[in-house]
């Protein structure tokens, strides 16, 4: 019962603190209402920056994802863009052969080996049965003659070149005609043997191909007179060496034509 009248007298005496208090003061002061919203506002505050933070976390993953899609794309694109440029420029050189040397200029290979000795020198290319490639098929590169097609498999090609001992070129030197063979020599050098001239052959005079022995379409440069070699007095015919007008050790791509 003491308990009783003990909580009536609390609850009287706040009843009357409340009234003076709202009589008096008329309103709650900032300082009480903002000590008294402040742990909700903590609260609230506290989810909002969870959430916030949240969502940053999954915009820079996404970001992330995003940035490293697109390095792909640009990658594969970079690259379908340089095999185009590539697939351009082989066709600029297959064009460029056949308006200079031959109609009969079919197709671009690119060199994928070279082998060479005193007794070989043969190169590969990434060409064979697959593009059409045959045995006696005429090899050339813009610069000048290059060999001819001697072994084909599914996908490569073998070619033996005009610097190989066991290649034979019919030749004429430019504007000045003549009749000849061009031999393979050591050296990096064609040799030219008993050439029936027509004109006095120097030094500087261009060599290029004939339609003797019809492996080859007439006018496809083969090299440079380098020297002319002495002549025995009594013999009407000439010798003189032959620097190639294709540097085979740069050499990256390559034209065939159809074989004569």
């Amino acid at each position: 019962m003491a308990s009783f009248f003990r909580a009536w007298y609390v609850f009287v005496g706040l009843g009357l603190l409340t009234f003076v208090f709202t009589a008096f003061v008329g309103m709650v002061p900032v300082q009480v209402s903002s000590a008294v919203s402040l742990p909700h506002d903590l609260i609230g505050n506290a989810g909002r920056n969870l959430r916030a933070s949240l969502v940053a976390i999954t915009d820079r993953a996404n970001l992330r994802a995003d940035n490293a899609a697109l390095r792909d794309a640009l990658a594969d694109a970079e690259a379908a863009r340089r095999q185009l440029e590539l697939r351009v420029q082989e066709l600029e050189t297959l064009l460029e052969v056949r308006r200079n040397q031959s109609p009969g200029a079919v197709v671009v290979a690119p060199v994928v080996g070279w082998s060479r000795s005193p007794a070989v020198d043969t190169l590969t290319i990434g060409a064979g049965r697959r593009d059409g490639v045959v045995r006696g098929m005429p090899v050339s590169a813009p610069e000048g003659l290059v060999g001819i097609v001697v072994d084909v498999s599914e996908t490569r090609s073998v070619v033996r070149t005009l610097l190989d001992p066991q290649s034979r070129v019919g030749v004429a030197v430019r504007d000045k005609g003549g009749q000849g063979v061009a031999v393979g020599e050591v050296g990096g050098l064609v040799r030219v043997d008993r050439f029936i001239p027509e004109a006095t052959v120097a030094v500087g005079d261009l060599v290029e191909t004939t339609s003797f022995g019809g492996l080859f379409p007439r006018g496809i440069t083969v090299g440079v007179v380098a020297q002319v070699l002495p002549q025995d007095p009594n013999e009407l015919r000439r010798s003189f060496l032959v620097q190639p007008g294709v540097d085979l050790a740069t050499l990256t791509d390559v034209v065939l034509f159809t074989p004569q």
